[in-house]
């Protein structure tokens, strides 16, 4: 016969919270490692990485965040993304695709200058992000998620 254990609800929705946590942070501190010791390549084969996208729209969303969708840009292929594992509510990063000759330096540049946001739409051909900046300053040409 199973015993029954009373659980304080308040106490079980407290560890809840304190587990993900941990797990947030077990996640973060993953992707924070992969991004730093690999190429932006190697970042999109491993599906963490969606590479030669544009900003074909932007618009305010909800709470005044500006929201752009991004898509594949036309000279590099056809309207689909690639296969990857960006899925809605995930937490990237905006950053303008460094080109093929820039160095080392121009390349940090660009990651601090990159925006955080928050996935809001994912379908075949585009990724919606809403980013955390209010008067944010989206990079022209090339960007990677």
């Amino acid at each position: 016969m199973a015993s029954t254990i009373a659980t304080d609800i308040s106490s079980f929705a407290a560890t809840q919270l304190l587990l993900l946590d941990y797990e947030l942070q077990a996640e973060v501190a993953e992707v924070t490692a992969l991004v730093s010791q690999s190429s932006p390549t190697a970042l999109q084969r491993a599906g963490i990485a969606i590479l030669n996208l544009i900003v074909s729209s932007q618009r305010t969303g909800l709470g005044g965040r500006t929201v752009v969708d991004l898509e594949l840009d036309s000279a590099v292929g056809g309207g689909e993304l690639p296969e990857h594992g960006i899925r809605t509510g995930d937490i990237v990063s905006v950053q303008e695709q460094p080109a093929g000759t820039a160095r080392r330096k121009e390349k940090s540049d660009l990651k601090s200058r990159g925006s955080e946001g928050v996935v809001v739409k994912v379908t075949g051909s585009k990724v919606a992000v809403a980013l955390n900046k209010e008067d944010e300053d989206l990079p022209s040409g090339k960007i990677w998620v």
